[in-house]
């Protein structure tokens, strides 16, 4: 016996915008949460000149294959600055003997660290199906 549904192109219509309404509901989700890693580790960024914490970044969501990425980071080109300063931000995150009176290395590690655990919980907040 088949079994013959009525109405199917209303209903696949219906889908599909709940398909839509979920992907930006995630999208939006995700930058709140590349946000929240940033919030989390500007305050353990070493604190010289303040330069590096003015070049901090929160990019995306992006979407490749069905796969969401949200990249967060410092100094996003990785090339010299236009006020003539050289970037730094890698050599200053992995030196571990560098003593800072503010912060200090594996600032953006911590971060992502300390927020992951919430990060799950906080997705499923935002996202509403």
């Amino acid at each position: 016996m088949a079994t013959m549904i009525i109405g199917d192109d209303i209903l696949m219509a219906n889908l599909r915008v709940q398909q839509d309404k979920m992907n930006h509901q995630v999208a939006k989700a995700l930058q709140k949460a590349g946000g929240e890693i940033i919030r989390v580790a500007i305050p353990k960024t070493p604190l010289k000149t303040g330069e590096l914490r003015k070049r901090s970044f929160n990019e995306g969501p992006l979407l490749k294959d069905e796969v969401y990425s949200q990249v967060v980071g410092y100094e996003k080109f990785g090339a010299d600055w236009e006020s003539g300063g050289k970037a730094y931000a890698v050599e200053v995150h992995e030196d571990l003997e560098a003593r800072h009176k503010i912060g200090g290395a594996k600032f953006l590690e911590r971060a992502v660290d300390e927020t992951a655990p919430k990060l799950g919980k906080y997705l499923q907040k935002e996202v509403h199906v």
